[in-house]
């Protein structure tokens, strides 16, 4: 699956505004990479995003985060800013419920306590944009969807 994406039309707090009135449910980590000002909007531009398991994107046993990096780069695909989760929720209405697509960025801050980028999730709650915590020897399950920008 793959979505063009326009990032930079907004502003941090019209993108959390935009969020809230599309419905997006937001857990505290999401809110903390906003308010510790992680997600800071750049200039208008549009990046193309490719969702693929972990498996799809050559780690049938699951990887590291670092590890996917890695992996796919030579593809030319590349972590995006962590701004790009935000916008991704509101174009990606449709999402069908189930497992996660944890949006490829690059840690915000080195401390492995500290929310680490966003996920996608529509469950029976709703759409969720969702901060989380991982260390780095965190392994993504086969089956666990990317998001990653191509360069």
């Amino acid at each position: 699956m793959s979505f063009a994406i326009t990032l930079g039309t907004h502003d941090t707090s019209s993108l959390r505004r935009a969020l809230a009135d599309a419905g997006v449910r937001q857990n505290v980590y999401a809110s903390r990479l906003f308010d510790e000002g992680h997600v800071v909007p750049g200039p208008a531009r549009i990046v193309h995003v490719v969702v693929k398991s972990a498996a799809e994107l050559g780690a049938p046993d699951g990887d590291t985060l670092d590890g996917m990096i890695a992996r796919v780069r030579p593809a030319g695909l590349v972590p995006g800013p962590l701004e790009l989760a935000a916008y991704l929720r509101l174009a990606w209405r449709d999402q069908p419920r189930g497992p996660r697509v944890t949006v490829v960025s690059l840690r915000p801050t080195p401390e492995e306590t500290s929310p680490r980028g966003f996920y996608l999730r529509h469950d029976d709650e709703g759409l969720w944009l969702r901060g989380y915590v991982a260390s780095d020897d965190w392994v993504f399950e086969p089956t666990e969807g990317l998001a990653f920008v191509r360069t």
